[in-house]
């Protein structure tokens, strides 16, 4: 009798004691149970643009649309083509250390709530997360990577994390459809990237499927049809694209947590190439022309400007195959100028260092899945199909979409989509003109390095640089080229180098996964989609 008094009272003093626990569990101070679904999104959708718009940098570099000033750092690896194991570790940390092993707590905390949106925004960004990784670095840890019990993740293939990313995505948009619960947070509370708009989001998800499924052009399972059933849901307007706007606090109040990501990562050494100003200016092998040709109204958003005696100046752009390169040109090179706007308050009396460009703005946007790719996926599809006049449309109708996008008025729109500097004929209508005009689109996007791979450059079937039947027209390998790494004329950029944190603690797995990842000819080998 005594023993069940005292199991009884030991149970009122436990009870109270975790009651009391409880009660110091204090809603203020984050840790893994605490914080609500709609308290998590922001934070993880922030975190996962820094990773993911710090890839399209790169992804800039590598895709020859910048060049920097000096010779020894980072990004001036990354336009030799070296994608080493410290340049290629940003993208990574920032997904698997800030924000993947965020999403299933996220989820966890909405299942609790029955907030069905917030499960499908975290499904979403899950598979966005590893199906962005994956096309970069052609494998990842994916099964294993948040499992507390094993600290040395094994590597799944692309092609695996191909599968999982779009079955996540196709339960993300089950769950988007739902009515969430009474009391469930309303998606508007956490969303930094739709306002809330569940549609949006469900657009987003299907131009995510899109996107992978056209991966596939040069394997025997693309499915052309698949890929227009995904876009005939994804965005159909510029209003439904996923588009994060930076908040900036001003040049009195500035905050590096808020400002544009291509703001950041450009800094003041960042400059166009000659290829870049080529493709904006229509100055390129077979580009469109005629009686009625028009500068392309988006060219001051693009390529910034600098006062010189006085006159403002266009930039010039680094040509990537001239030896300048391999060692500048140097920052005081006026003839180059640099991204950020300088100063970035200028008074009457101030020389104008930088106009600035659009995507480089500290309160920019950062264009994460737009209508006007979707149009260009559309225009490469047709194109495929034999469709010249639906592609011509589509192709057309992505670069409106990009313009409006960045704010170009309706008319110098709509006169330059008339005008002989756009292709007006079904008949006259390449891939390479839609691939040039959506390689302008996708400025700064990690997605650009998926299409210039699958498009392989400027090549032949050898892969050889040939202007003649190459779809991105002048794009060379650079004259400071990593040759460790391309050593043979046919050899060009195929992946990111597998970065230091999993090859200085998890080197076992990787060379499991891939016993050539430790040469440095690894970044020329093709990823699974990239390879018939």
């Amino acid at each position: 009798m005594k023993k069940i008094i005292y199991i009884l009272v030991l149970s009122v003093v436990l009870t109270s004691c975790k009651k009391w626990l409880d009660v110091n569990d204090n809603p203020d101070s984050a840790n893994s149970t605490v914080p609500t679904a709609d308290q998590r999104l922001a934070p993880i959708i922030a975190q996962f643009a820094d990773g993911y718009e710090s890839a399209g940098t790169r992804a800039a570099f590598l895709s020859q649309q910048l060049a920097v000033t000096y010779a020894v750092n980072n990004n001036w690896n990354l336009t030799r083509w070296n994608v080493n194991a410290s340049n290629a570790g940003w993208p990574w940390q920032a997904w698997y250390v800030n924000t993947a092993v965020n999403i299933q707590p996220m989820i966890e905390a909405a299942e609790k709530q029955g907030a069905y949106h917030y499960i499908g925004a975290g499904k979403i960004m899950k598979a966005w997360g590893f199906g962005t990784l994956a096309d970069l670095y052609g494998m990842i840890p994916y099964e294993e990577f948040d499992n507390p019990a094993i600290i040395t993740p094994k590597f799944d293939d692309g092609s695996y994390v191909q599968e999982k990313v779009l079955a996540l995505l196709d339960e993300a948009i089950a769950d988007l459809k739902k009515t969430q619960e009474v009391g469930a947070p309303a998606l508007s509370a956490g969303d930094i990237l739709n306002g809330g708009n569940v549609d949006s989001w469900i657009r987003l998800a299907y131009g995510l499927k899109a996107r992978y499924l056209n991966h596939l052009t040069k394997k025997s399972t693309y499915n052309p049809q698949a890929v227009l059933d995904a876009l005939a849901n994804g965005p159909q307007t510029d209003a439904q694209s996923s588009i994060l706007q930076y908040v900036d606090e001003g040049p009195d109040v500035p905050s590096a947590a808020k400002e544009a990501l291509q703001y950041t990562n450009t800094s003041t050494t960042a400059r166009i190439t000659k290829l870049y100003l080529n493709y904006i200016t229509n100055n390129y092998t077979g580009a469109p022309t005629g009686a009625t040709n028009m500068e392309d109204p988006r060219t001051d958003l693009l390529i910034p400007s600098s006062q010189q005696k006085g006159i403002m100046t266009r930039s010039a752009g680094v040509d990537m195959q001239s030896p300048l390169p391999a060692t500048g040109p140097l920052a005081k090179d006026s003839s180059y100028v640099q991204l950020r706007k300088a100063p970035y308050a200028p008074t009457a009396k101030d020389r104008i260092v930088s106009t600035g460009t659009w995507y480089t703005q500290r309160g920019a946007k950062g264009l994460l899945l737009t209508n006007a790719e979707m149009r260009f996926i559309e225009a490469e599809v047709k194109f495929r199909q034999n469709q010249p006049a639906v592609a011509l449309a589509a192709y057309k109708a992505g670069i409106q979409s990009h313009m409006s996008i960045m704010g170009v008025a309706a008319d110098k729109i709509s006169a330059y989509l008339a005008s002989s500097s756009v292709v007006q004929n079904p008949a006259a209508l390449t891939l390479s003109h839609i691939m040039i005009q959506k390689y302008i689109a996708l400025s700064y996007s990690p997605e650009l390095f998926s299409d210039v791979r699958r498009m392989d450059y400027c090549t032949d079937a050898s892969g050889n640089y040939n202007e003649a039947t190459g779809v991105y027209k002048g794009f060379n390998r650079p004259s400071h080229v990593f040759v460790e790494a391309y050593p043979s004329a046919n050899n060009w950029p195929r992946r990111f180098a597998i970065p230091s944190y999993e090859v200085n603690y998890n080197l076992v797995q990787v060379l499991k996964a891939n016993p050539n990842a430790s040469l440095p000819t690894y970044l020329n080998e093709p990823i699974w989609w990239d390879k018939p």
